[in-house]
């Protein structure tokens, strides 16, 4: 990957995408039962509050709201390992319960790592974008993340599932959704018990 300030300014020229929904969402059934910690009021199942605490692939901990999506719910289960998938099929695995929701939306001004010649204008590449990293101290793609959403002009990061091969993913900034008309992600739930739209209508 380049550099810090040619990455910085790699990214305020890089070209930009756009893509609609639905998305599919994997959440813990836990976090459903009540608000976010620390929040009053009903479940927020769009809450960017939990890559955060801990750090994830494009956001440090501690940085900034995130929420992240793959573009269909066996990729959102194989995500956060609550699904394997082999050769011969997906294989049953002991785990706390899970629910997908599926997420309506636009998102416009995505950074858009599936695209070669993206990678190619960061100086990165796929094995970089989608390797290990976890046990790193500063891992590429947090820098990557911290970057882009420090850009000012990028909504969020459309990637390649280091898990799931083909499966496609993104991770949305909900405080950067402003920075292009119309975005906006919704959840899709027409018995309104997990209701919730950002930004607000």
């Amino acid at each position: 990957m380049l550099p810090l300030p040619q990455l910085a300014a790699a990214l305020q020229s890089v070209a930009l995408v756009s893509a609609r929904g639905p998305w599919s969402r994997a959440i813990g059934y836990r976090h459903l039962l009540g608000p976010p910690p620390g929040q009053t009021g009903p479940p927020q199942p769009l809450w960017g509050g939990a890559a955060k605490t801990v750090g994830a692939r494009f956001t440090p901990a501690g940085a900034f709201d995130s929420i992240y999506l793959a573009h269909d719910p066996i990729t959102a289960f194989i995500e956060v390992s609550a699904l394997i998938l082999l050769p011969g099929g997906p294989v049953p695995v002991r785990s706390v319960p899970w629910v997908v929701i599926s997420v309506d939306g636009i998102l416009n001004h995505l950074l858009d790592l599936t695209d070669p010649s993206t990678l190619t204008a960061l100086s990165t590449t796929a094995q970089e974008v989608s390797g290990t990293w976890a046990n790193l101290p500063q891992p590429p793609t947090q820098l990557l993340g911290q970057l882009a959403y420090g850009s000012g002009r990028i909504a969020g990061i459309k990637y390649a599932s280091a898990k799931h091969p083909g499966g496609i993913n993104i991770v949305a900034f909900p405080d950067r959704l402003t920075v292009a008309s119309g975005n906006h992600l919704e959840v899709y739930d027409p018995h309104d018990h997990l209701a919730q739209r950002i930004p607000d209508k």
